[in-house]
């Protein structure tokens, strides 16, 4: 299930991808590259998926391959547009973390959704420090105005971004845990 709803999601961003406008121009196309390699892991995934039961640290590695080309592909956004790295702090492809986690709890293990979780913020991070760097100190705002209007940064945006991802993360594990345990319970309650 979990791999019919990711090739549902790469399919989503390569239709988005291919409709969406380019600059005129552009040679590069890191961002067909990443959408490329995520549909050919994902339909990986879901030949492995029907063949065997997958393995924990398969399973565990499948999480890293997610949140590390959507990061990826959400990286590339500032190399295919021409723009400075702060341009793609302000994409919306971000909410597909959110996604990302939330499929995770359809195996009822909350390590998985806490991995997720965790590999997604510290990917965040990492965007951003990456942002930062070099001009990007000099693109650091307070003004809320004029972070939405151009290439700045809002620290304190980037840091709400993180700890949303961080909350959602720990409201669906501990969903995931009271979940399994009420259907542990109501089996034993069943058999006795």
């Amino acid at each position: 299930l979990i791999g019919w709803i990711q090739l549902a999601v790469i399919l989503t961003f390569a239709l988005l991808y291919f409709i969406s406008p380019k600059p005129p121009g552009s040679e590069v196309h890191i961002t067909a590259w990443a959408i490329g390699i995520y549909l050919t892991l994902t339909i990986v995934r879901l030949i492995i998926s029907y063949r065997f039961s997958m393995p924990a640290w398969m399973l565990a590695l499948s999480v890293l391959f997610d949140m590390m080309l959507l990061f990826g592909l959400i990286w590339s956004f500032h190399v295919q547009y021409d723009q400075p790295a702060s341009f793609y702090l302000k994409a919306p492809t971000l909410l597909y973390v959110f996604i990302f986690i939330g499929l995770r709890a359809l195996r009822f293990d909350a390590r998985y959704v806490l991995l997720a979780g965790g590999v997604a913020a510290v990917g965040w991070l990492i965007l951003v420090l990456y942002a930062l760097r070099g001009p990007g100190m000099e693109m650091i705002t307070r003004d809320y105005v004029h972070y939405l209007t151009s290439n700045s940064i809002l620290i304190g945006a980037e840091f709400d971004k993180i700890v949303s991802i961080l909350v959602v993360t720990a409201v669906i594990a501990t969903a995931v845990i009271r979940s399994r345990r009420l259907l542990e319970r109501a089996v034993a309650e069943g058999f006795a």
